[in-house]
């Protein structure tokens, strides 16, 4: 995921001996529109996780951009209701062997617990990454113009002013439905706020699809949520429709699954809660 030109969301990093990292965040909306979104969103949440991780990780000297690498599993809760912008935050370091582990918390100018969450990932050491992933990519059609999709109604799905609904209509009763993400819904200058790589659909496209499944689901286009989880063992790929289905619904939890091709590529946890800004 690209960022701004010459900055970076993070600064003054300081490197503890077990590899932690504490760091400032940045607060400037217009380097980082995202920032003004409710905390609860899940397009927060990703984004602020991407630009961490990384940044964190090469402040520590752990990061090797010339390797590929990927998120596998993140958890997620939100902190004190009420609380600002991240102004401050620290990265721990829960590696295993040559996994990567990270958890981070994030304060606001008030010393409020504004997130905090866990994940895991892959660094692909050998693998003919770009090759492999011109061959999945031509097996879909990816690199094709994107189908004609009929897409649910924004103010059904809650998306933002200037965002696009990502999914489509959910039929009374049902509890599967269709979604797309495409240059012109998930990357700028279509979208504002989603961005991503542009080799696949990123995590943070199929976290805010999630949001608005669960938005048709509930009948409630600004669902917030208190925490999530989200396992990737697939890559879903850009231009190409894919699924996502509900698998079990709880009292405090929605679970949701993302396939396309017929093959599981994403399960998500979503919890909804009330009155959470």
């Amino acid at each position: 995921m690209p960022a701004p030109e010459g900055i970076n969301y993070t600064s003054d990093h300081e490197v503890s001996e077990d590899g932690s990292v504490t760091f400032k965040c940045s607060t400037d909306p217009d380097a980082w529109r995202w920032v003004k979104l409710p905390p609860s969103h899940p397009i927060v949440i990703q984004t602020f996780n991407y630009f961490i991780s990384v940044e964190c990780s090469a402040a520590r000297g752990t990061l090797d951009p010339s390797k590929w690498s990927a998120l596998t599993w993140m958890s997620w809760e939100i902190g004190e209701a009420g609380a600002g912008i991240p102004v401050r935050g620290t990265m721990g370091n829960r590696a295993d062997g040559e996994k990567i582990g990270f958890g981070i918390e994030l304060f606001d100018a008030e010393d409020r617990l504004v997130y905090r969450t866990i994940g895991k990932g892959v660094v692909f050491q050998t693998r003919n990454f770009e090759g492999w992933r011109s061959k999945a990519k031509k097996e879909l059609d990816a690199d094709k113009q994107p189908p004609r999709f009929a897409f649910g109604p924004r103010e059904a799905v809650g998306a933002l002013d200037c965002e696009h609904a990502l999914i489509a209509p959910l039929d009374d009763g049902a509890t599967e439905t269709e979604a797309l993400i495409t240059n012109a819904n998930g990357m700028p200058p279509g979208s504002r706020f989603l961005d991503g790589s542009g080799d696949h659909v990123n995590a943070v496209h199929l976290a805010e699809v999630g949001r608005q499944f669960c938005a048709l689901l509930l009948g409630q286009p600004n669902v917030q949520l208190s925490g999530g989880e989200i396992s990737f063992t697939r890559y879903v790929e850009m231009n190409v429709p894919f699924s996502i289905a509900l698998t079990n619904r709880a009292e405090d939890a929605i679970e949701m699954m993302i396939e396309q091709a017929g093959k599981p590529c994403t399960s998500l946890i979503y919890r909804p809660a009330e009155d959470r800004a």
